[in-house]
């Protein structure tokens, strides 16, 4: 019940991940195929001691950006796989905690498909990987793009099909009414 929507078609996405590793590589590259998006990225460590708490500083840093056109529409909170020591940052209470309180909807993708934290269930999205995080995030622009063209194309022939019954309304009233000429033609005679 608590679980927030993740918004259609966001403007500026926030990730928290390891700037070096190939996991951001990876999502900047999805994204920038689906449909290019702001991206902000807060570097952290995802393994080792300390790796917990820069997580949820940086949720909860995200959630606290006041300015609107810095401040994230989504959050994904990011790292490739690895053991469930290398995972173990994301089972820690203070992450959990940060994405169960954060107001920016919040997709969590980390590990693999088979890996499961306790970020997943706090999460509004559990992705299997961070690519597919990257893909839940965005909609495909080519695809929007195709169906507008579609929903514009239904939209041009149904005015069509409108203006053409009205001329047909149009015309079968004008036979029933008689001309103005021959109204006046029988009072001339």
């Amino acid at each position: 019940a608590r679980k927030k929507p993740i918004p259609f078609l966001p403007q500026t996405i926030g990730i928290i991940t390891s700037p070096t590793g190939a996991v951001i590589r990876d999502m900047l590259h999805r994204l920038a195929d689906r449909f290019p998006r702001h991206v902000l990225l807060w570097p952290v460590a995802v393994q080792g001691e300390g790796a917990a708490a820069q997580i949820a500083a940086a949720i909860e840093g995200f959630n606290r950006i006041a300015d609107k056109t810095l401040h994230p529409d989504l959050i994904i909170v990011a790292r490739g796989g690895g053991s469930i020591e290398d995972l173990w940052a994301f089972n820690e209470e203070i992450v959990v905690r940060a994405a169960a309180a954060s107001a920016i909807p919040l997709i969590s993708a980390v590990g693999h498909e088979t890996d499961t934290t306790l970020i997943d269930y706090a999460a509004d999205k559990r992705a299997p990987t961070p690519t597919g995080a990257a893909e839940f995030a965005v909609p495909v622009r080519d695809e929007l793009i195709t169906v507008m063209d579609e929903t514009a194309h239904r939209l041009r022939g149904a005015m069509r099909l409108k203006l053409q019954h009205a001329r047909e309304t149009v015309e079968h009233l004008a036979r029933a009414i008689p001309r103005p000429q021959q109204l006046v033609a029988t009072m001339v005679q």
